[in-house]
């Protein structure tokens, strides 16, 4: 009888212990929804340190970059600082075809000179073309002759269906790149000049006695992001390459690429507001996640301008 007794009581404590293991492996085991659907034309998300892609929709697909040509700009400026062909310091004159740019601006006065690095902020965070055909034409001698730079640094990086015609974005015929070519920039921005990728997460630059925010929003709204770049044309619609900042979490960063092409014209906030709540849902997405952990809502670093 004992020993029948005995006997039960260890198979109750095996199966007790069986119960208590199993649990514990439920409890361990996460659970990750499907990718959702996203409000955006073509998008790429991908680990920005190792540059694995995470999920992808028409990344291959050619779009109009708008103010996102900018992030090949200061990449080429970054470049020629990098390597002794220009200094921060150095006076760059402005032309008269500099100043009469319109769109975004960062208020250069023709016939002026302003310190390199100045006009690199005012690309970076103003969004401002005048700044970008200012560094152009200075780099290159004129702003048809950096796009060909342009182009030969998209090759060497692998962008193999990016065309770009000028420095700033501006509407044309067959300028033209791809989710995918720029998440090749973007990390190439990131890791070859990081001393230049934190001006992507400066809030605010004042030039000319004119303090202006940056164009990228999504600083103000969520702490997690660190970059990149905003944009805007009525043929790109709304674009932006923001990059995700896992550091605070104990997360791998990510980069993530959409394209949005259907709000309603001159609705910002709407703009703002759909941006923040689809990189909520890319979080979710598997791969963004690790250990079951999420970065928490509100935890991004920094990102720039339209």
């Amino acid at each position: 009888m004992l020993k029948t007794g005995s006997t039960m009581l260890k198979k109750s404590f095996f199966v007790g212990l069986l119960f208590l293991v199993m649990g514990s492996i439920a409890q361990a085991k996460v659970l990750i929804p499907a990718p959702p659907d996203l409000a955006a034309s073509a998008w790429i998300l991908l680990d920005a340190n190792t540059g694995k892609v995470l999920v992808e929709h028409n990344a291959d697909e050619q779009v109009p970059p708008a103010s996102l040509t900018k992030m090949m700009t200061s990449y080429i400026v970054s470049a020629d600082i990098h390597n002794g062909k220009v200094k921060e310091t150095d006076m760059v004159p402005i032309s008269v075809t500099a100043w009469q740019m319109g769109g975004s601006k960062m208020f250069v006065k023709e016939g002026t000179q302003v310190p390199l690095i100045d006009l690199l902020r005012g690309v970076i965070i103003q969004s401002g073309n005048d700044a970008s055909v200012a560094l152009a034409e200075y780099l290159a001698g004129s702003e048809s002759a950096f796009a060909d730079v342009m182009n030969q640094q998209a090759e060497l990086l692998g962008m193999k269906n990016s065309h770009f015609l000028n420095a700033t974005g501006w509407p044309a015929e067959g300028h033209l790149t791809t989710a995918r070519d720029m998440s090749l920039l973007a990390r190439a921005l990131i890791q070859d000049y990081p001393e230049h990728y934190s001006i992507y997460s400066e809030k605010y630059f004042e030039y000319n006695g004119i303090k202006q925010p940056n164009r990228n929003r999504l600083l103000w709204r969520d702490t997690t992001v660190d970059g990149l770049k905003t944009g805007h044309t009525e043929a790109a619609g709304y674009c932006w390459w923001l990059l995700r900042s896992a550091m605070a979490c104990g997360l791998s960063p990510w980069l993530w690429a959409p394209v949005v092409r259907k709000f309603v014209p001159g609705n910002h906030k709407s703009y703002w507001l759909t941006a923040s709540v689809i990189m909520r849902r890319a979080s979710f997405i598997p791969g963004a996640m690790s250990s079951g952990r999420m970065c928490p809502s509100g935890t991004v670093r920094k990102t720039a301008s339209t």
